[in-house]
């Protein structure tokens, strides 16, 4: 398969878990990001904590290029780790860090932690009962399986 076929992927370590995707964008400053700022794409930890690493997307071969030219730079005094990658290798990882309710969620998550062990997904409900979409938010875990209210 071509590299073009796979896009032109890079990803990135070392970054700061406060860094924003415009700094990102900053740091390709002479590369074409696929989708601008929206294209610089965090990883996240189980926990929904940021990684410190990222993928990002350029738009032609050239912009590769100097994207991996920036091994080792500096952001700020953390130097960055610019790595080959493909679209296939992040996909993947994209849909697979961070918790793995998130998508499902729309982007909005709470996470309840010091429950009672005899609580209950209604328990739950009804403490978030006036809040819209209370009935979204009762996801229970047990073991390896999870269980949805839906709503």
């Amino acid at each position: 398969m071509s590299l073009n076929a796979e896009g032109f992927v890079v990803r990135i370590r070392g970054l700061p878990w406060s860094c924003t995707q415009e700094e990102v964008a900053g740091f390709f400053s002479d590369c074409n990001i696929v989708g601008g700022v929206n294209g610089v794409c965090f990883t996240y930890s189980k926990e929904g904590r940021p990684s410190g690493e990222a993928f990002v997307e350029l738009k032609t071969a050239e912009d590769f290029k100097n994207a991996v030219a920036k091994d080792r730079k500096y952001m700020g005094h953390r130097y960055i780790e610019v790595f080959k990658s493909n679209r296939s290798e992040m996909d993947w990882v994209l849909k697979r860090c961070g918790p793995s309710d998130y998508d499902s969620c729309s982007g909005c998550m709470v996470r309840l932690r010091g429950l009672p062990f005899g609580c209950s997904k209604e328990e739950i409900v009804q403490f978030f009962s006036g809040i819209s979409r209370s009935s979204r938010a009762a996801e229970m875990r047990s073991g390896h399986t999870m269980n949805c209210l839906g709503g």
